[in-house]
């Protein structure tokens, strides 16, 4: 029979393992949406991210809860940290989404010239996308997370090629069509959310490991 500590530290993880899927669901909507150019899919997953942040409050009230009543041992105490801190990073890959269905839009409703860039932003969004599934899947896995992690960081590192190569492009572009040189530059930083959502994961990755196994945390 699991400790009325071990139960709480199991209730907080697949709390926080559900409410990352629900970024999962999210993300999986933003990207039908631009499989369709929809703007209604992007408008759904505004919605679904509607009560985000006060649900990741609920779970980091939990965790405080837990630290401060159930005097934590070390191994729990670090878990603990580790998942207040993921929580954190969920709720700006989330913001990020956010941002990013609000920008598309306008892109997709009023902008014919980001079509000659939606498979580069396919590509790009696919590997954000993947690198977040990967890395809500390590919370509750029983494993050590070491292989997750490396799959998270080849993500991560395919989100960084594939947002060099549209950089490359759209200031390509901005040479040859000096009307929309300031929308280019949007885009640019509408992309430039899905790379720093597969920065993220990799944080994600990198807490879960110490969770697990302790060592020394580096971030970024």
């Amino acid at each position: 029979m699991l400790s009325r500590n071990e139960e709480k530290l199991d209730k907080i993880r697949k709390d926080i393992e559900k409410f990352g899927f629900v970024i999962v669901e999210v993300g999986e909507a933003i990207f039908e949406g631009l499989k369709k150019f929809d703007a209604k899919e992007f408008e759904n997953a505004k919605n679904m991210l509607r009560n985000i942040e006060a649900n990741a409050n609920a779970i980091d009230n939990d965790i405080i809860m837990s630290l401060a009543l159930f005097g934590a041992e070390a191994k729990d105490l670090r878990e603990l940290i580790s998942y207040l801190k993921i929580t954190n990073e969920m709720v700006r890959i989330a913001d990020n989404m956010r941002g990013f269905a609000k920008n598309m839009t306008f892109y997709i409703t009023d902008a014919n010239y980001f079509h000659i860039f939606k498979e580069y932003v396919l590509q790009l969004y696919k590997s954000s996308i993947g690198a977040v599934t990967i890395a809500v899947g390590m919370i509750n896995s029983k494993d050590d997370g070491e292989n997750a992690y490396r799959k998270v960081k080849v993500e991560e590192s395919k989100s960084d090629d594939l947002y060099s190569i549209l950089e490359k492009n759209i200031l390509s572009a901005l040479g040859k069509e000096l009307d929309f040189s300031a929308n280019h530059i949007q885009i640019l930083s509408t992309m430039r959310k899905l790379e720093k959502m597969a920065d993220r994961c990799v944080a994600i990755a990198k807490l879960v490991l110490y969770a697990k196994s302790g060592g020394e945390l580096r971030l970024y």
